[in-house]
């Protein structure tokens, strides 16, 4: 009977271990059934940025996510890095930021702010050929697919 149990547990255990990317591959419509693929995240990308609230950027701010869930970059003057969840309803969820502490001039720091800001409030995202547009409450960075 142990032997049976034991056995079962390992046959179940690599389903219960879905790592957090994969889990948005299906996605819930408002009736609670499940809808069409979700394309996952485009992780192990660096993107550019190439404007925020349809402006050109005041500097170069750059978003980069790797395999381990880990999103980073450069906001302008400074650079940052934090755990950036790509969720279900391609959506983002953004932990604590670790930033370096550089000062520059006020204008540079308020792109950083807004850049920021709309990482942190739980935007959406989309895909489209080499574009990725982020939006959220805070506004809208459109970004094009680095080298």
């Amino acid at each position: 009977m142990k032997r049976t149990i034991l056995v079962a547990a390992a046959l179940i255990a690599p389903a219960l271990c879905v790592s957090p990317a994969l889990a948005q591959k299906e996605s819930k419509q408002g009736d609670g059934k499940v809808g069409a693929y979700e394309p996952p995240f485009p992780t192990k990308m660096t993107w550019v940025l190439s404007s925020i609230n349809g402006k050109p950027g005041a500097a170069e701010a750059t978003l980069f996510i790797d395999e381990t869930l880990r999103g980073s970059g450069n906001a302008g003057c400074n650079t940052w890095s934090a755990t950036l969840y790509p969720i279900r309803g391609k959506k983002l969820a953004m932990g604590p930021v670790a930033m370096t502490k550089k000062a520059c001039p006020a204008p540079l720091m308020a792109f950083e702010r807004a850049y920021l800001s709309v990482l942190a409030t739980g935007p959406s995202w989309d895909l489209a050929g080499s574009t990725l547009t982020v939006k959220s409450k805070a506004g809208t960075l459109v970004f094009n697919r680095g080298l």
